[in-house]
């Protein structure tokens, strides 16, 4: 097996300006032809289109090649589509990554990640793609640095606590307390380290809308980037959620405004409503400015 190169370290977040915006990625059911054929509608930034937990046994090789077919047809021409494959040591494995791999997908996300050895593997087989990692139990949560930087093709890291919380022997899947809560805080640490996008965890109440904007949020402030939906009805909070509000663009505005003024004149921090702003605080304003941009609600 060839060894792949461990991915470098670089500027927590990596560069906002190239990498893609990833605020919704919506799981799409691999073998239901209807939802794949209108999945774009949803607005997602990403779509996945799912041949594992979602598919049953029996319509594992139908959703391949429905996937397949969508792909060649550029069925979802410039949304983002990745294809969530069945794990490596699977019976559908092998036929999954081949199948995508001859229609052109570039894009995969591998679940059950919980080990270097095993990305390291993938991305051999397939040398130019992108890869999002699902970790969905304690010893991927645990290795989580280490499966990040196994392989350069690793562009975001996401978790799944409904797994999770079965490994553990928890009685429910809330991941906004508990030990649960603490793998979250984990995995988004690890990603920041690594340099790669941090996507938070799917909200399983898909009719409980208030909570699922309660959860994206609280992910925000943690600061994961985008969010996993089940349902298009969450595609639209999330995007929501992860997009600057207007009264964010104009404070970021205006310290970037100050801090340009306060190098004029020599200064390397300044005072704007009370507070002390230095270098690092102007930073992060104008990754807010950039993803405001990107998202396109940034007026100037």
């Amino acid at each position: 097996m060839a060894e792949t190169e461990p991915a470098e370290n670089i500027t927590a977040g990596g560069n906002v300006e190239t990498t893609p915006l990833r605020r919704s990625l919506l799981f799409v059911p691999g073998a239901d032809a209807h939802k794949l054929e209108r999945a774009r509608a949803a607005g997602a930034d990403a779509l996945i289109l799912d041949l594992e937990d979602s598919v049953a046994v029996e319509k594992k090789v139908d959703a391949r090649r429905l996937v397949a077919d969508a792909l060649r047809a550029r069925a979802f021409a410039d949304t983002e589509a990745a294809v969530r494959i069945n794990p490596p040591g699977t019976e559908h494995f092998a036929a999954d990554l081949e199948a995508i791999r001859e229609a052109g997908g570039r894009m995969l996300m591998l679940s059950k990640c919980e080990s270097p050895t095993q990305i390291a593997e993938v991305a051999a087989m397939l040398r130019d793609a992108k890869l999002l990692l699902l970790v969905e139990t304690p010893r991927g949560v645990v290795n989580a640095t280490a499966i990040i930087q196994a392989s350069r093709s690793v562009e975001g890291i996401c978790f799944g606590p409904a797994d999770f919380s079965l490994a553990m022997g928890l009685a429910g899947t809330d991941a906004s307390r508990g030990i649960a809560y603490h793998a979250r805080c984990d995995l988004v640490i690890a990603a920041k380290a690594c340099g790669v996008a941090a996507i938070d965890s799917v909200y399983l109440s898909v009719k409980d809308e208030a909570g699922f904007r309660e959860d994206a949020r609280l992910g925000a402030s943690l600061g994961y980037e985008g969010k996993l939906c089940i349902h298009p009805r969450q595609v639209e909070i999330a995007n929501a959620v992860y997009t600057p509000e207007p009264a964010a663009i104009d404070t970021a505005r205006r310290v970037v405004e100050a801090w340009e003024q306060a190098k004029k004149e020599g200064r390397g921090v300044f005072s704007l409503d009370g507070k002390m702003i230095d270098e690092p605080v102007v930073a992060s304003h104008r990754r807010i400015l950039q993803r405001a941009r990107r998202a396109g609600v940034r007026r100037d």
